[in-house]
């Protein structure tokens, strides 16, 4: 009776093991390579400036930054500035001797930055405040540069550079 029921375990084992090799035998694997082509996020910037060659104390320079979302798709903007004033040598080569960037506690180059539409955040990035549509402008991010009236004579026979930096990202994403 013993050997009765291990031989009824063992063909139902092997039953079993049967069956789920016919079924492994009769499986399949397929991949498939689906490339989705993305549209590309195409953005114009539009610049007025044109360099001063005498720029004196009280002097105020145009410089006009706005962009142009020309995507098929929303996105949003952010901007960042780095500035330095560079002492010149009696050839007017700069010399990588830098100025400092205030006078008098204040800027030695003071930028109408237009932050009614621009909010400056913590990351030291200005956010548009609004997603610019596809096809739409955003407002301008600057207007103008002034060279502090304040301003002695440290500051001749220097260069200053404003260097902008302008990053955009699609709406829906978000900042890291």
């Amino acid at each position: 009776m013993k050997s009765k029921k291990s031989l009824i375990a063992v063909l139902a084992i092997a039953f079993i093991a049967g069956i789920g090799g016919t079924f492994a035998y009769f499986r399949f694997t397929e991949s498939f390579d689906n490339k989705f082509h993305l549209a590309a996020e195409v953005v114009e910037f539009t610049e007025k400036f044109t360099s001063p060659q005498d720029w004196t104390p009280c002097t105020e320079t145009p410089k006009e930054l706005e962009l142009t979302n020309t995507s098929s798709f929303a996105i949003k903007a952010r901007v960042s500035y780095e500035e330095y004033w560079e002492k010149l040598d009696e050839t007017g080569q700069p010399t990588g001797e830098r100025l400092p960037v205030q006078v008098s506690g204040e800027d030695a180059a003071i930028k109408d930055i237009n932050t009614t539409d621009w909010r400056l955040n913590a990351d030291g990035y200005y956010y548009y405040k609004e997603d610019i549509a596809s096809g739409a402008k955003s407002s301008k991010f600057i207007n103008k540069v002034t060279f502090n009236c304040n301003a002695d004579s440290t500051y001749s026979s220097a260069q200053y550079h404003l260097i902008i930096k302008v990053q955009t990202l699609q709406a829906d994403g978000t900042w890291n």
